[in-house]
């Protein structure tokens, strides 16, 4: 498997891999299927996967900043917006690829 890829990537491809041998029934080696992956699917899969990304994270954020703003009495605005990203972005990031790879 080409070692530039994600581990998300990897698990996409080997998921891609199955479907064709299903779809064509032979066996389809790896590389063929990382070469169908990326000619055909890969650049919807990354653009469909980091819209999904900023999707769950936007809540989050929205979620925390609801929270501190309540805890405040006030509307934080940008100020708890720049809270989370500094205390809890790394932080949700690696849970949310870990539950992604979990998940796939």
């Amino acid at each position: 498997m080409d070692c530039r890829l994600s581990r998300a990537e990897q698990q996409a491809v080997e998921l891609h891999r199955i479907k064709l041998c299903s779809a064509r029934g032979i066996d389809v080696c790896l590389e063929d299927a990382l070469a169908d992956w990326n000619q055909f699917h890969s650049v919807r899969w990354r653009e469909d996967r980091q819209r999904h990304y900023l999707s769950e994270q936007r809540a989050e954020i929205e979620r925390h900043k609801w929270i501190e703003s309540e805890k405040a009495g006030r509307d934080l605005g940008r100020d708890a917006v720049l809270d989370w990203i500094t205390k809890n972005a790394a932080a949700w990031r690696n849970w949310y690829e870990a539950r992604e790879e979990a998940v796939r």
